[in-house]
């Protein structure tokens, strides 16, 4: 499958949803990403620019945020959840970061812990997105809107890779400086069949076996 990056500005990203929720829907492309995930090698040197090329976006819009919400980073995980962090942002001006886990092959400790306010603040709590993958393929498409195109495969393993992985196995897994391959990161849902065997039903929005008829 062929992302025709060249033509970026011409895809609409939207909220609407390639897939439909079931077994054979969005649980099925959790299953896959995940499995993508988790055979990606912990660090791929060829993925490195991709990675890089988010950290100007970051800046610029942790910049943005901090003029709207004090950002905290705290020792301890501050919310149970995403309702009560929005609550805390929208309603008394603060946004608590957790400051732990801040290991990265690419990013230093200040750009991955801006990522993830910059992450929290504009989609979870703007877009009112939840935790779920479809809140945080929301998320994605929300930031896609604005990273360049030569981040997209670098912002899909940090967001939507690491989240079906956690969604999938119940725990989460290693960082990793890899491009999932096999998967549009424009538009999200669709699989290349060759590599995850799979294919996009669009009448059903399901996906099928690479080997069925279509």
């Amino acid at each position: 499958m062929k992302l025709l990056f060249e033509n970026w500005r011409k895809f609409l990203l939207t909220e609407r949803l390639a897939l439909k929720p079931g077994p054979n829907g969005w649980d099925k492309y959790r299953e896959l990403v995940a499995k993508a995930y988790d055979e990606a090698p912990i660090f791929d040197q060829n993925a490195v620019s991709e990675f890089e090329a988010i950290e100007p976006f970051v800046e610029k819009m942790f910049q943005r945020i901090s003029s709207r919400v004090e950002v905290q980073f705290v020792d301890e995980d501050p919310y149970p959840g995403p309702k009560e962090m929005c609550q805390d942002a929208m309603q008394n001006g603060i946004l608590k970061i957790w400051n732990g886990g801040t290991e990265h092959q690419v990013f230093d400790p200040e750009i991955n812990l801006k990522l993830r306010a910059v992450h929290d603040y504009m989609t979870h709590c703007q877009r009112n997105t939840d935790f779920t993958l479809k809140g945080e393929i929301a998320s994605y498409n929300a930031h896609m809107k604005t990273v360049p195109p030569s981040a997209a495969g670098a912002l899909f393993t940090e967001v939507v890779g690491q989240a079906a992985f956690f969604l999938d196995r119940g725990y989460f897994p290693p960082q990793k400086i890899a491009i999932l391959p096999g998967f549009d990161f424009v538009n999200v849902g669709e699989v290349d069949p060759e590599i995850t065997g799979y294919i996009l039903n669009p009448e059903t929005k399901e996906l099928e076996l690479a080997s069925q008829p279509q």
